[in-house]
């Protein structure tokens, strides 16, 4: 297989032998260049002196006396030529993203050497379009008809109006946009496009090249064609295209668009000999489904290995190409220690950096910050996110594990930055510049000394990403201001930190390497003109090849249409070129597509893929490549019993540590939560709750009504008492304002701190305050009574043989009326039953829905019972969130019937100790659940690995 740029060098050197330094070659990129001198050093027996290497950008941008504007000053004079025209009173904040959109637009423009004022003309007759527009094509004048037949149907609305009367004035804005740079000099890209092409159409350039070759371009904008065709008339313009039979003849297929209008424009040398029937010939190509995104790589080795026997035998031998270019580092991790030289032809994206991460942090630091009396303080968040990052680990540990424990311990929503002040690195981290113009500053500094701490740790290419990342901050820094400076613009923390990400998103760092040998590693723009025996692409999926990406455009689609300005088709276009000439020499094809379904991916195989398929001579093997993720089956996890065990229960149980109603209903519903938490004693996970949980929301709502309620203990309150406590709105609030500072901000009283409520804290106050007054409510509609206790303990114990087991617990409330107590106990959650069939019901093992409510209530009772003898206890739970039904009810039913604990009592209390036997007992263990679902919340699910 002879290369494509192997043929023009040989036809080139052919030519000029003699003369190389007189001709100049022009490449869509420089990557291509250097594969060309690569093949034209073979051509040449003697040294001399080779020909000129530029790509077509470089080559128009040295013909042009202006200089190329920074896109925030282009901007900063573009909005001020706006708001004079358009009397717009908008912020240059809110301008700036219609000013990226114009400046796009005018780029445009003037690259396809489009008349803007008939471009902006508002035409009010579709007769208009004939007369004023007869240069354009049937195709194009119908393409403007559609657009303003449309817009002149039905009523005139404001919105259309407001579009109308803006696109009146781009014309003189985009003439006097213009007018204003060349006044200063400077130039939009397309802007010097159009210079050049119409000075060389007018004879005031001069080439000091006597040949021009273009080699392998593909799409042309109207300024290079014009450029173009004055170098041919002037006989200094040589043309070598490369294409295929394949496409360029069949008019469906959008990869011979644009070659099909330059071929007929700039037909190539007649003595050039091409050989354009390569495509069909027979190639082994492949298809690879995979089921994962960076599995994709996985298939390198295997490909690497088929394809062994000229896989590393020359530098244009073998390409893995990145349809999906996240995929460069899962790609370089699975290329084989055998493969001892790759080349990256492209840079890596400090985006994908974990300074660039580290950076993204402290811009969120930036703007949520908050502005106290003593400086500033941020969401606990931002700062640990900070406190965590990796390029911080190696300073003050000790110190920063310190803060943060001490954090999650107070439960500190809000931190003073001001106290982070380990080092003179957090120091300078966490002070925090006031204004936008110092922002710059700020990063350079912090880059800085990360740059000498990292110094000795040897890892260069983290230190090239924070030098590389530094200067292009201090070329953003110029550029901002130099527009506050000149242009008086006010650059706020919106533009700055778009800014930000636009500048520092384009910065790539080189890799090392020799371009002409071992495996090349490449991007899809890097594969032009270049020639692969063996490919391997990853990412071949629908919105990685071709790309999906269009730029917005102030200019309707029909308009651009109609103008020849480019649009998706175009882009189709010339990535459908990219992919098919890639593929025309090439006899070893392997492309790996993902199916999975994940954000913007769609799971599909590109279209190119299809077309292989279903299009071509070609018949692809479709391959799936699914992966095992899964590692043996998790065992289930059983704690056998022993003597020890129960020994160990048995010293740990006294009268001042009684087992509780919460660990009776823990051993029913999973014996193994049981013993981790009674048993083995495992800490649960101590960490920051932004919201207040269960347990929280819980102990703020027991302890604010014991205080308010505490008064009453031992009096009979009646329905005016309750009356007069809901009027005391002040006493209320400011009692569930103490206990969310002592539950949720963890603060001991007396209370120092001034405690602010707002976000979700505020929203639990007032979700505290609407249960508390029904419940008051309740009350009300069952006074008068007696309350007898809050929140007191009771404990009693069970003879289990020679040994008493004691059980107890803390009733929230216990009331007297008509002789009869009542034990409530007051639930936050979801309380799913008030009644079950058969006392034995509530003793059940390891049931999907237990009756837990129900039986700590009962506990309850069985625990007060003997000290209320001749008494009738009645069980009752308050739920909360049915305190709003209309047939509101705290009664327990057995059977359907009320009762008074007495009459259960006896068949009771042996179930319980039936129970408790089984729980202290030696012979047996403990076993997981078998409903899974209830590990959801399970503080030790990760041990047992089942959800």
């Amino acid at each position: 297989m002879e290369r494509f740029l192997s043929q023009c060098a040989r036809y080139i050197y052919d030519k000029h032998a003699g003369e190389l330094p007189s001709v100049c070659l022009v490449f869509p990129n420089r990557r291509s260049g250097v594969f060309f001198t690569s093949y034209l050093q073979h051509e040449i027996e003697t040294p001399v002196i080779g020909p000129e290497i530029t790509t077509v950008n470089e080559l128009m941008r040295a013909y042009s006396t202006w200089n190329s504007g920074e896109k925030l000053e282009l901007i900063s004079i573009l909005y001020e030529v706006f708001c004079r025209h358009t009397k717009s009173k908008e912020s240059f904040d809110e301008f700036y993203f219609w000013g990226e959109i114009l400046l796009a637009d005018f780029n445009d423009i003037d690259r396809y050497l489009v008349n803007a004022n008939d471009l902006f003309r508002n035409i009010s007759d579709l007769k208009e379009i004939e007369s004023i527009f007869d240069y354009l094509t049937d195709d194009q004048k119908k393409a403007l008809e559609q657009f303003w037949g449309n817009i002149a149907v039905g009523d005139k609305t404001a919105y259309r109006e407001k579009y109308l009367s803006v696109w009146d004035k781009l014309y003189p804005v985009y003439a006097e946009f213009k007018e204003r740079l060349m006044q200063q000099e400077l130039a939009f890209p397309g802007m010097i496009d159009r210079d050049v092409a119409t000075r060389a159409r007018e004879g005031k350039l001069e080439f000091r090249f006597q040949k021009y070759y273009f080699i392998g371009l593909n799409a042309l904008n109207a300024c290079e064609i014009r450029f173009f065709d004055f170098l041919q008339k002037q006989g200094k313009a040589a043309f070598l295209w490369d294409y295929d039979r394949a496409y360029l003849d069949d008019k469906q297929n959008e990869a011979g668009h644009f070659l099909r209008q330059n071929l007929l424009r700039f037909p190539a040398p007649d003595d050039f000999k091409l050989d354009t029937e390569m495509f069909n010939r027979r190639k082994q190509i492949r298809l690879v489904a995979v089921s994962s995104l960076n599995g994709q790589a996985q298939q390198l080795p295997k490909f690497l290995h088929e394809t062994a026997g000229t896989a590393q035998k020359q530098f244009d031998s073998t390409a893995v190409v990145l349809a999906d270019e996240s995929l460069l580092f899962p790609a370089l991790s699975a290329i084989p220690e055998n493969i001892d030289t790759i080349n990256i032809t492209m840079g890596y994206s400090v985006r994908n950096s974990v300074v660039y991460g580290f950076l993204l942090l402290l811009v969120s630091l930036l703007k949520n910050r908050r502005e106290e009396k003593n400086g500033y303080s941020a969401f606990y968040r931002y700062v640990s996110d900070i406190l965590n990052h990796q390029l911080l680990g190696g300073c003050e540990k000790e110190k920063t594990a310190a803060f943060i424990a001490d954090m999650k311990q107070r439960n500190r929503m809000n931190v003073e930055l001001s106290e982070i002040d380990f080092s003179p690195l957090h120091r300078l981290i966490f002070s925090l510049p006031e204004k936008t113009e110092d922002y710059s500053a700020y990063f350079l500094a912090v880059l800085g000394m990360l740059y000498q701490q990292q110094k000795n740790s040897g890892d260069a290419i983290l230190l090239e990403l924070i030098y590389s990342i530094y200067q292009a901050i201090e070329k953003m820094d110029a550029v901002v201001r130099k527009a506050a400076e000149n242009h008086q613009q006010k650059i706020t923390d919106v533009i700055y930190f778009r800014l930000f990400s636009q500048y520092i998103g384009q910065v790539s760092v080189a890799f090392e390497g020799e371009p002409l040998s071992g495996l090349q590693v490449m991007g899809v723009l890097e594969t032009r003109c270049l020639d692969f025996e063996n490919l391997i692409i990853l990412g071949l999926n629908e919105n990685k090849w071709p790309r999906k990406f269009t730029a917005p455009s102030f200019i309707p689609f029909n308009i651009r249409k109609g103008f020849g300005l480019p649009g998706i088709d175009e882009q189709d276009a010339m990535y459908s070129y990219y992919f098919y000439r890639l593929v025309q020499r090439a006899k070893n094809i392997t492309a790996t597509y993902s199916v999975v379904k994940e954000g913007m991916g769609t799971g599909e195989l590109s279209r190119y893929g299809f077309q292989l398929q279903y299009d071509s001579v070609h018949k692809p093997e479709m391959r799936n490549l699914d992966f095992v993720f899964a590692n043996d089956p998790v065992q289930p996890i059983t704690i056998p019993g022993s003597r020890e065990i129960s020994q160990r229960l048995i010293q740990n149980n006294s009268k001042e540590r009684f087992l509780s109603p919460s660990a009776i209903n823990t051993y029913l519903s999973c014996p193994l939560k049981f013993y981790f938490h009674y048993v083995a004693h495992l800490p649960e996970p101590d960490e920051l709750k932004e919201e207040i949980d269960g347990v929280v929301f819980g102990n703020i709502f027991h302890d604010t009504m014991e205080e308010l309620y505490r008064g009453y203990v031992g009096k009979l309150i009646g329905k005016a008492d309750l009356e007069l406590l809901m009027k005391d709105r002040l006493r209320i609030e400011n009692e569930i304002t103490k206990q969310i500072a002592r539950h949720y901000f963890r603060q001991n009283p007396p209370f120092q701190q001034k405690i602010v409520l707002e976000g979700k804290s505020l929203l639990i106050f007032e979700n505290i305050k609407t249960y508390l007054f029904q419940l008051i409510k309740k009350d009300m509609e069952y006074a008068p009574f007696t309350v007898v206790s809050l929140e007191q303990k009771y404990e009693r114990p069970v003879q289990l043989g020679d040994r008493q087991i004691w059980v107890g617990g803390k009733i929230d409330r216990i009331d007297e009326k008509e002789g009869k107590l009542r034990v409530l106990d007051y639930k936050t959650g979801n309380v799913q039953a008030f009644s079950a069939a058969e006392l034995s019901n509530l003793f059940e093992r390891d049931v999907k829905d237990p009756k837990k409510e129900i039986l700590q209530a009962l506990i309850y009772c069985w625990g007060l019972a003997p000290q209320k003898p001749g008494k009738d206890i009645v069980p009752g739970i308050y739920s909360l969130r049915k305190l709003f039904e209309t047939k509101f009810s705290w009664e327990i039913k057995i059977n359907r019937q009320r009762f008074v604990f007495s009459d259960i009592e006896d068949e009771f209390e042996e179930e319980l100790q039936s129970l408790l036997s089984e729980i202290y007992t030696e012979d047996l263990g403990f076993a997981q659940t078998e409903h899974i679902q209830k590990c959801g919340y399970c503080p030790y699910r990760t041990i047992c690995r089942r959800y």
